[in-house]
């Protein structure tokens, strides 16, 4: 107790002390300062949750002084190793050996707070006995959010997910400020703003990595810290060989479809057994830690949601890139993974549609029971066979749903086309997501 004390003393000293790092701004949650209730922050690891906080604490300085806002980031080696009871210490620390302003609330930033075991209770004690106390959390599982913590703090939680930064904001980070979006497709500043895109769908939105040079060593070791710190360590798995053979398999079907039945047999042929079951618990591991997600296929009936693959999508191309080989097919791929988390930043409800004929549509959005939105992704929809194929399935699906509208997504062509009395228009994905502006946290 009195050894944990002064660790925490002393990194409590030197936050009062210290200076809040200088930041680019990004857009923050709505209502996170209204709330009442302990705000939860998850995403996965770099995504840029501390700064985040940072910015928070910077905009409460406004209003009160910082010695009623405390932060601590609970990876911080110097507590090492973690006791469990830091938590609850900490605040008889602050009490004890530092001054604040009763008039404002005292707020606490707890970054990474998955560490400490059995965070939730004490959390939630704090929360409910401490007037005046304010809890920011953030970690780097999907336990943190709203569907996993309902039942540990029990309805006390304002749950947020933070992503790598959207284009929108990748430009803020590069200081290239797009303007009016229509005259901009016409001006020779975009030029610049593909050369922007590509940069982007190369090397993704993890903030520290838009600001790096040596952008893929640093990626490499996102990857490493990822899949050790908050996988291999965290969920205590044994056979690490095959699990990383297993994730370099769903890394490499990024954008595609995702077998278990494929994988477990690859695998075994080349001396690494393991039951789908285990591949299976695999993939949940690597989801919580927010490396992917799996995008069901569309239907009304739960049986063929179950029993038809699902499509992998990789949380940041540029983290996919730095470990996975390339191929032919990587430029519409990458555009696609890039699609799919824009609509995750707009909260949507994903799936991909394919009929019995194996005509495919690789987004539908769903609103409520009814069919929002039907994309198609095309990087390049120059070549007759291709732009084709994408249009047939979009009718069919428009026919199936009774959409009038659908979308195709492109590289940098724009366009419309009537198809069966249907409209179907054609978007670079640059203008698509400049237009709509979305948070990076859902």
């Amino acid at each position: 107790m009195e050894k944990v004390g002064e660790k925490l003393r002393y990194l409590l000293t030197e936050w009062f002390e210290g200076d809040i790092p200088d930041l680019v701004p990004r857009s923050l949650p709505s209502g996170w300062r209204e709330t009442r209730l302990v705000f939860a922050l998850a995403g996965v690891r770099r995504g840029g949750k501390t700064f985040l906080f940072y910015q928070m604490i910077r905009e409460l300085l406004q209003e009160c002084s910082k010695e009623n806002i405390i932060y601590i980031n609970l990876e911080d080696d110097r507590l090492l190793p973690l006791e469990g009871n830091e938590l609850s210490v900490l605040l008889d620390v602050f009490h004890q050996h530092f001054s604040h302003d009763s008039e404002h609330p005292v707020y606490f930033f707890l970054d990474e707070v998955q560490n400490i075991p059995n965070w939730e209770a004490t959390v939630r004690r704090l929360h409910d006995k401490e007037r005046g106390l304010r809890v920011f959390i953030t970690g780097s599982s999907s336990k943190l959010l709203s569907s996993e913590i309902a039942t540990a703090l029990r309805g006390r939680t304002l749950s947020h997910t933070l992503y790598p930064l959207g284009f929108k904001e990748f430009l803020g980070f590069k200081g290239f400020e797009p303007g009016d979006v229509d005259r901009l497709a016409y001006s020779p500043r975009k030029n610049q703003l593909l050369r922007l895109f590509n940069e982007y769908m190369e090397f993704g939105g993890f903030p520290q990595v838009v600001l790096e040079k040596h952008k893929l060593e640093l990626l490499r070791e996102y990857y490493r810290a990822i899949f050790y710190r908050d996988i291999i360590e965290r969920f205590q798995i044994r056979n690490v060989r095959l699990f990383e053979n297993f994730l370099k398999l769903v890394v490499q079907s990024m954008s595609d479809r995702f077998s278990y039945g494929k994988a477990h047999n690859f695998l075994r042929s080349i001396g690494y057994p393991g039951s789908k079951t285990t591949l299976i618990e695999y993939m949940g591991m690597a989801r919580s830690a927010f490396m992917c997600e799996e995008v069901p296929i569309f239907s009304y009936s739960v049986k063929d949601q179950l029993q038809y693959p699902r499509k992998i999508y990789i949380i940041d191309n540029g983290l996919r890139n730095a470990v996975s080989f390339r191929t032919s097919r990587d430029q519409g791929n990458l555009l696609e993974n890039l699609v799919f988390w824009e609509l995750k930043r707009r909260s949507k409800d994903v799936y991909y549609w394919s009929d019995k004929r194996g005509y495919e549509v690789d987004f539908l959005v769903r609103d409520g029971d009814q069919v929002e939105a039907l994309y198609q992704v095309c990087y390049d929809v120059g070549e007759d066979r291709t732009r084709k194929r994408e249009l047939k399935a979009l009718a069919k699906a428009m026919g199936e749903f009774k959409v009038n509208k659908a979308t195709i997504l492109t590289y940098d062509y724009k366009g419309r086309e009537e198809l069966e009395g249907k409209e179907v228009v054609f978007v670079p994905v640059w203008r698509w997501i400049l237009h709509h502006e979305p948070s990076a946290i859902s």
